[in-house]
């Protein structure tokens, strides 16, 4: 069963009943966000039901909670967009999703505020949407997974190291060294799990201090 919990003033944090096996909750990047539609709030959840299919909850302006049918293996909650990956690999986005995903097989995707990349099952890195700072245009190499912020992306490689492109303001997109196992970017922080269990973040903020 999904618990939410938080900023509940557009039914995000009240989930439907059922069993699921992942979920993913819209950021809230910023306070407003412009599409074609308008300025939006970006409030919404989305999760992955043990029978495949995908449901949402929460803000749907743009249709950014209404998910296209099929059987999916994992989903992510974008700004005003969702994108999942369904169980034969292809990619579906609805809401406002910043551009087009591309055509071919992907292992996993991440949305941002205004663009969304993936792992493409050859390993590679490609991104649609929105690429004010670079944060759409990823370098070359196989990487094992990949988590797309606000205004940067950073992924795993797959020989542990991560790797981040788009804005670095405030050094959110210039990863310590050392092998990881995951990593996920926020707005102008990212954190990451190291092999050894522990973990580090970097960029501005006290968000960007973790816990003892």
């Amino acid at each position: 069963s999904v618990v939410c919990w938080g900023n509940n003033g557009l039914g995000q944090a009240t989930p439907p009943s059922g069993a699921f096996t992942s979920v993913s909750a819209s950021a809230g990047f910023s306070s407003l966000i412009w599409s074609d539609d308008g300025f939006i709030i970006p409030s919404h959840t989305c999760g992955v039901k043990t029978n495949g299919s995908a449901v949402c909850w929460g803000n749907n302006e743009v249709g950014q909670a209404t998910p296209s049918s099929g059987t999916f293996a994992s989903v992510s909650a974008g700004g005003v967009h969702t994108c999942g990956v369904k169980t034969d690999s292809s990619v579906v986005c609805w809401g406002s999703p910043w551009g087009t995903p591309p055509s071919g097989t992907l292992t996993s995707v991440s949305d941002g505020e205004r663009h969304t990349c993936g792992v493409k099952t050859n390993g590679s890195v490609v991104c649609w949407g929105n690429d004010y700072f670079g944060e759409a245009t990823p370098p070359s190499g196989t990487f094992a997974s990949v988590s797309a912020g606000t205004y940067h992306t950073c992924g795993v490689k797959t020989n542990g190291s991560v790797v981040c492109w788009g804005d670095n303001i405030y050094g959110q997109a210039k990863p310590p060294s050392g092998t990881f196992a995951s990593v996920s970017a926020g707005g102008s922080h990212t954190c990451g799990v190291k092999t050894n269990g522990s973990v580090v973040c970097w960029g501005g903020g006290e968000a960007a201090t973790p816990p003892n």
